[in-house]
């Protein structure tokens, strides 16, 4: 634990010291990175760099509860883009038990359930991207990966008896119906334009989820001087294990799950190919009841 927080002071002091360097950055100077290679001019891009947030909050989740290192690489062609995100908590602070969220007979808790870890997630994306007069059509899917929990399996005899195992989650663990590594979701998001600052966000699980979760999120994004503030209100529907809320004070719920977000952003350049990015945000999960207040640092290389 003492090392990662060493890492997240260290990684701090990194982003402050190159902010500091650069004798000619100004507070209100904001530009557009320029084309710097004939690959990028051809059509193919290349951007990645990793960012240090307060909390990851995911769909209105607080998944790592501490806070994350968020290294990120993204490649784009054409309309194609193939990316991949890292989130790596600092602390120990996240379930490792696949059952356990919130128990429904609290007198039946077993210690082995109340280990925890420090959150750990891969998420690799797809997408083909259709323009349109209003903005971007994105359609593809998400493969989901939890490097450091357990899976749970489950085995019946010729008997009917039941035999549960919760084996380490390996990457080559692709078993479906909620006892694999990996939740692949299929999902279509539109992004708007200047002239129209919507965007629509439809997302399904189809692999290795048993409720075959259904979430939906549309949001809207203007300026506030020089500064990014978007508006977000997100709903998985249904009862869903993947959004935990299966259960809520030992009752079961099947209705929805809602959420609700706004963020303050900036990007600064520091050069023509680096730029920093801070982010405040602040949601309110009203299924769990809960209010919660980020803020992000992601340095970019572009």
């Amino acid at each position: 634990m003492k090392v990662k927080f060493h890492l997240f002071v260290f990684t701090t002091l990194i982003m402050g010291f190159i902010l500091t360097l650069n004798s000619g950055l100004y507070a209100q100077e904001i530009r557009k990175p320029k084309k710097i290679t004939t690959e990028e001019t051809s059509g193919f891009k290349l951007k990645y760099g990793s960012g240090l947030t307060t909390r990851y909050l995911w769909r209105g989740l607080d998944l790592a509860r501490s806070p994350a290192l968020l290294p990120y690489g993204q490649a784009t062609f054409s309309n194609f883009e193939i990316s991949l995100y890292g989130i790596f908590g600092l602390f120990e602070n996240a379930s490792k038990h696949p059952d356990f969220v919130k128990p429904q007979f609290p007198g039946e808790i077993n210690p082995f359930f109340l280990q925890r870890i420090a959150f750990n997630q891969i998420i690799t994306n797809f997408f083909y991207r259709i323009k349109s007069e209003f903005g971007d059509i994105r359609i593809g899917f998400t493969e989901y990966y939890f490097p450091d929990g357990l899976v749970k399996k489950v085995k019946v005899d010729s008997n009917g008896v039941e035999t549960i195992s919760y084996p380490p989650s390996t990457w080559l663990n692709w078993d479906d119906n909620g006892e694999g590594a990996h939740t692949i979701e299929i999902n279509v998001r539109f992004e708007g334009n200047k002239k129209f600052p919507l965007w629509f966000l439809v997302a399904f699980n189809v692999y290795n989820d048993p409720d075959n979760s259904l979430y939906l999120e549309t949001g809207y994004t203007f300026n506030v001087l020089l500064n990014k503030f978007t508006l977000y209100l997100g709903s998985a529907i249904g009862a869903s294990s993947w959004y935990q809320f299966n259960f809520k004070n030992g009752a079961f719920r099947g209705d929805f799950m809602t959420s609700f977000g706004l963020t303050f952003s900036r990007e600064i350049y520091l050069s023509d190919w680096l730029l920093i990015d801070f982010a405040l945000t602040d949601i309110i999960n009203f299924y769990q009841e809960r209010n919660t207040i980020l803020f992000t640092t992601i340095l970019k290389i572009e």
